[in-house]
């Protein structure tokens, strides 16, 4: 390829085709865009398996209660935007309170822009989808807020709890403003905060 009938390499055309090469790679670089923990800038609906969630740092509260939920770790959850930005909770309760309200607490996005929403399971501590996990509400344990909505990957795990501990074991789908309206606060008044960390 780019040899002439006599068999040699016209300069013109290995110029062309190096800086061919050349745009191809520079466009290549600046469509990648910057990722964090394996998190795209913009994601695909699809892709909320592949990614993993983010580490909270200390000085990133609350999405809802203002709270910091780096101080509580078996806690915490989160939830990732299209945007590329991560809103981080003390419990799954602010979480939820935060989902079903977000226009109070929360100008910039809608529901429509939840890419991935992560939980930690009760036992390991690990993340897991919150759309996937078994919650065991208001039972006896309290979390950071009082009366709490408590995941397990596992339905055997959350139904061991129940047993020992009470409540009511739900889905993600189950789980309505009535329901966070009787679990209450706890008897805890915390100020609204809505700091988000950008991915």
């Amino acid at each position: 390829m780019g040899k002439g009938d006599s068999g040699k390499i016209y300069p013109e055309m290995f110029i062309t085709a190096c800086l061919m090469l050349l745009l191809a790679f520079m466009v290549g670089c600046a469509t990648s865009g910057d990722r964090t923990a394996g998190q795209s800038a913009s994601p695909q609906a699809g892709e909320v398996g592949m990614h993993q969630p983010m580490t909270i740092p200390e000085n990133v509260s609350c999405g809802k209660c203002g709270m910091y939920p780096a101080k509580y770790p078996r806690w915490q959850s989160q939830i990732v935007f299209r945007d590329g930005t991560m809103t981080p909770f003390d419990g799954c309760k602010c979480m939820f309170n935060y989902i079903v309200a977000m226009g109070e607490f929360d100008k910039t996005h809608s529901r429509d822009e939840i890419f991935a929403i992560w939980v930690k399971d009760f036992n390991s501590e690990s993340w897991i989808n919150g759309v996937d996990a078994y919650y065991v509400v208001g039972s006896n344990m309290m979390g950071p807020m009082g009366k709490e909505l408590i995941p397990f990957a596992d339905q055997e795990d959350a139904t061991k709890f129940h047993q020992e501990q009470g409540g009511r074991m739900m889905m993600y789908s189950q789980i309505t403003p009535e329901v966070l309206k009787n679990l209450g606060m706890g008897g805890m008044k915390m100020e609204k905060g809505s700091q988000h960390m950008k991915m």
